[in-house]
């Protein structure tokens, strides 16, 4: 029951959304730029590392989650808003 009414939110969520054309099939900008701010949150975390900050980070299971929706929203503001 949980799972069908999670697929009809998630159909209907992206019926206003923006999409975007990779190798011939559409997808929604906010799956995008949700892969873009993971990727962007995996660089921060290993400028963390490297630079030696990253043991101050705490709690890490909440800190890097929020640092991933992060540059998600802001690379969705950036390049979808009107």
């Amino acid at each position: 029951m949980l799972a069908s009414l999670a697929t009809a939110t998630a159909g209907m969520a992206t019926g206003c959304s923006p999409t975007w054309e990779v190798g011939g099939a559409y997808f929604p900008a906010w799956l995008i730029c949700m892969v873009a701010g993971l990727f962007c949150a995996l660089i921060t975390r290993f400028v963390l590392i490297r630079t030696g900050l990253d043991p101050w980070v705490r709690p890490r299971a909440l800190a890097y989650p929020a640092i991933g929706i992060f540059f998600t929203l802001f690379i969705y503001l950036i390049f979808f808003s009107r």
